[in-house]
């Protein structure tokens, strides 16, 4: 099938996630990705994080789908290659540090004489200006700086990270948005734009509704744990054999979890008649709630949660993510094969539910397709690109004593 993306080209300098989780939504869109990486590999292949069976997971799931191109830009040659690369794409994404495109010669100013409707996205911790500009960002750093992790984990216990790497995702999420709107807009204009997305950024803007609530009534949110500061029952519950959330937004849920637990006048009590009542006496409701539930295994609270139509689920581990029924049938568990290890099983994007939809495209070994690409793109016979990676200007799989090294990038 024709993919929404199919015959746009993306060149990605992406490292590890916040980078490089754009080019694989692009590519599962139809783009051809072409991931140019250094001799020794994005940073991400680095096999002692999070490892399986030698290869680094992250770059299994950040990389699906896109091309390696092994290649030195800080060698002039290299770096011309990379101008006739982007002469013939459409975007080019990077998360270097700000002022590394430019102390290379490829910042957006540059492609732009190269190809004056260039997309470009900048993906950093802190942004392209500002006080900060310049310092180290992982994404614990940034979940700190944002105020997430105040406002995340048990109220009486120190703050908690999301368990997810948050700021990487949501920077490299907006930076897809931002590739998209700008491809649009070239389109409509014939004109280039530079996005400079920030993981700060992205995370101040995800502090969504509590960002409005603090800026106009000064109020610090605080830590809830599972619970809800303005809604009562929000929040997850012990039952005998683990734990469920019941999230009673709107009053016609109360009304049937009071139905449910045989307790029809607090329909009625004053202490609990309304969201706002139940707020003010918290520990009533939820004191009420854990009685009824805490004896009760965990499938027939659950059972009796879905027959009263009461939104609510199990607090499920990863593995019993993958075994649910309503997962599987959403498709959403996916393979590729590896041409190292193997079959590899990841999460797939969630508009590829179809199996036409789905790319069959693994995560490349390191400069698996520089030659491919240096032949069709730019022309060059093989004893040029041979010539090239015996003198250290580009990479070829045989030429690079590892695939899994980590990198060098100056990000």
């Amino acid at each position: 099938m024709i993919r929404p993306l199919s015959g746009v080209t993306v060149l990605e300098l992406g490292q590890v996630i916040a980078g490089t989780y754009v080019g694989t939504i692009l590519a599962d869109l139809g783009a051809e990705v072409i991931k140019v990486e250094p001799l020794r590999g994005d940073t991400a292949r680095n096999p002692g994080i999070v490892p399986l069976k030698g290869e680094s997971t992250i770059h299994l799931f950040a990389n699906r789908g896109k091309k390696s191109v092994a290649l030195d830009l800080k060698d002039p040659r290299g770096r011309e290659l990379f101008f006739r690369l982007v002469a013939t794409a459409d975007a080019v994404v990077d998360n270097f540090r700000p002022g590394v495109m430019s102390r290379l010669g490829i910042d957006h100013a540059a492609l732009q004489k190269v190809n004056p409707e260039i997309v470009t996205a900048s993906v950093t911790g802190f942004g392209e200006d500002g006080p900060a500009k310049d310092r180290p960002a992982f994404d614990l750093v940034v979940q700190a700086y944002t105020g997430h992790l105040s406002i995340t984990g048990e109220p009486d216990r120190p703050p908690s990270r999301v368990g997810t790497p948050l700021a990487d995702l949501a920077g490299s999420l907006f930076a897809c948005i931002a590739v998209l709107g700008g491809l649009v807009g070239r389109g409509l204009h014939a004109e280039g734009f530079h996005a400079d997305v920030a993981m700060l950024d992205s995370l101040v803007s995800l502090l969504a509704y509590d960002a409005v609530h603090q800026l106009n009534t000064g109020e610090e949110p605080t830590r809830q744990g599972t619970a809800h500061a303005h809604l009562v029952p929000w929040q997850a519950f012990a039952v005998r054999d683990g734990y469920v959330v019941i999230a009673a937004r709107e009053e016609k849920f109360w009304q049937r979890i009071c139905e449910m637990i045989g307790r029809p006048e607090l329909e009625i009590d004053p202490r609990t008649a309304d969201n706002q009542a139940r707020v003010a006496n918290r520990e009533l409701v939820v004191e009420t709630l854990e009685e009824w539930l805490a004896p009760r295994r965990r499938d027939e609270v659950l059972q009796e949660l879905q027959a009263h139509d009461i939104p609510s689920a199990p607090v499920n581990a990863v593995s019993e993510v993958f075994a649910d029924p309503q997962v599987q049938a959403r498709g959403l568990v996916q393979t590729y094969q590896h041409p190292v290890i193997g079959e590899v099983k990841y999460a797939t994007t969630p508009f590829l539910r179809q199996p036409d939809d789905r790319p069959e495209a693994h995560a490349p070994v390191l400069g698996e397709h520089t030659e491919a690409v240096l032949v069709d793109r730019l022309g060059l016979d093989r004893s040029e690109i041979e010539a090239l990676a015996a003198e250290g200007v580009v990479g070829l799989p045989h030429d690079v004593a590892s695939s899994r090294s980590g990198g060098d990038h100056d990000g």
